[in-house]
């Protein structure tokens, strides 16, 4: 239970760096209190963050984990391919757009070739192996877009074992956990799974067996291809299936109607929260596909949408963090509310920050959770893995300190015959934060919004710096 004296140390802490922030009305101390008493993150977790210098401030109390998403391996790659052919063949015709390079063709329409995973996987190896666990949120097959060879089934349980085969073999599964989801490239069909046990979910059960994830006997695994595990002594992962959610998959229905399996697993989302709630722990959300696209456009359908913006709103005071793919780029996601005197009382909002500046009235608002849209490896934009710091303190367990993002500039990957990944920016000294917790969100947007130097630097991050992105 958060106590009054924990909620006014948490706005001290949160009112002694406030000498930065531009607008006082935002800090106003009866609606910051309530806003932070709305949130995850309040009491011991208010001291917890790391310095502009990189100075850890948390007495050592942290570990790292890893979010990687979108593989999407091609077997059928072949260098100096034509990309119009998913770089599967090359152009007799006209030899000069033969232009697929060994690791990947940036922005193109082509998937991930092995040396352009075999490059990723070794440097993890190398650069990533103290994360306490990993968080893949999905589509390890190619997309099914090639008429010539179109996907078979056995193709796509092959490209999941690949995937599965390279964690096996890169990371130590007694020290590193690895938590898996599925994306909608993954089944059988493209942009379907059955509403109740699709097939793919008893094959990946087979595949995923080395992860030690307990889903072969998981009920709730089994027919909806969703679960629970607790990573950590009080810290939850609630894994969902967001095909059940996705107004894409014809094989599913609007949560807003009877018999809707993504109302089911909603419903199962909020009992989970609400025992984690009740035992004093703490959640991460991970999933494939978002709220919402890079722009902004809403990918659920109207009822699931709403039902589970709702949820995030009602239990933020219990969900750190969550985390998606899908969309192959780098951007925030934000729930808030309007009502300052009973946040947790709703209404609930989301917000996606595109290319244009904020508009949310941060000072009539709370920031209540913050989502993470992780970029992937798959070259639509240039290849990136993002690893995070995470507190491991009793009283603030999973608590989202910081992350770093890696990338790789494919062209020069290209050129130079080499997969180099360097930091491309750290939330700490490219956005200040102090730590991720919404509040601290919360003041960047507020800078944001009047279209700030850090702001430009989102810009130019979204798309993994690629020059010609699709800004769908």
């Amino acid at each position: 239970m958060r106590t009054t004296n924990t909620v006014f140390a948490a706005l001290a802490v949160l009112t002694s760096t406030a000498s930065a922030a531009p607008a006082a009305n935002f800090w106003g101390a009866d609606r910051c209190s309530k806003c932070i008493a709305a949130s995850a993150y309040n009491g011991p977790y208010q001291g917890v963050g790391t310095s502009l210098e990189g100075r850890t401030n948390d007495g050592g109390s942290f570990g790292k984990f890893l979010h990687i998403t979108d593989i999407h391996i091609d077997e059928l790659y072949l260098k100096g391919s034509d990309p119009a052919t998913m770089c599967h063949r090359a152009n007799d015709t006209d030899v000069s757009l033969n232009i697929a390079g060994k690791y990947g063709t940036l922005g193109s329409i082509c998937d991930t070739p092995q040396a352009l995973m075999d490059a990723t996987f070794d440097w993890m190896r190398e650069n990533t192996k103290d994360v306490d666990f990993i968080l893949y949120t999905g589509d390890s097959a190619r997309h099914d877009r090639d008429k010539l060879v179109p996907r078979a089934k056995l193709g796509t349980l092959s490209e999941h074992q690949s995937i599965a085969d390279k964690i096996v073999s890169t990371f130590d599964l007694q020290k590193t956990k690895f938590i898996p989801t599925f994306g909608n490239n993954d089944q059988f069909d493209y942009n379907k799974m059955a509403a109740v046990a699709d097939p793919i979910i008893a094959n990946l059960t087979d595949i995923w067996a080395p992860f030690g994830l307990g889903l072969d006997t998981n009920t709730a695994w089994k027919k909806g291809g969703y679960f629970s595990y607790e990573v950590k002594p009080g810290l939850v992962v609630i894994n969902l299936n967001s095909m059940l959610l996705f107004s894409s998959n014809v094989l599913t229905k609007d949560c807003s109607l009877d018999g809707s399996a993504g109302a089911e697993m909603l419903a199962w989302m909020e009992n989970t929260l609400n025992t984690i709630r009740s035992n004093g722990k703490r959640a991460y959300i991970m999933q494939h596909v978002p709220p919402t696209s890079a722009s902004g456009k809403a990918l659920y359908f109207p009822g699931c949408q709403k039902a589970y913006i709702d949820l995030i709103g009602k239990y933020a005071g219990s969900i750190l963090g969550s985390f998606f793919g899908h969309t192959n780029s780098d951007y925030v996601s934000f729930i808030y509310t309007n009502n300052t005197i009973r946040p947790t009382d709703g209404p609930f909002f989301i917000s996606t920050i595109t290319d244009q500046p904020p508009t949310v009235n941060f000072d009539k608002s709370c920031v209540l959770h913050v989502m993470s849209q992780g970029p992937s490896i798959i070259p639509a934009n240039n290849p990136a893995v993002r690893v995070y710091k995470y507190s491991t303190a009793s009283d603030s367990m999973g608590a989202l300190i910081s992350y770093v993002q890696y990338w790789s500039d494919l062209v020069q990957d290209n050129t130079n015959d080499a997969v180099t990944y360097d930091v491309e920016y750290t939330t700490a000294k490219t956005y200040s934060l102090w730590n991720l917790a919404p509040h601290n969100w919360a003041k960047v947007f507020q800078q944001w919004s009047r279209n700030s130097a850090s702001f430009q630097d989102y810009v130019r991050y979204r798309f993994v710096q690629n020059p010609n992105p699709d800004p769908k």
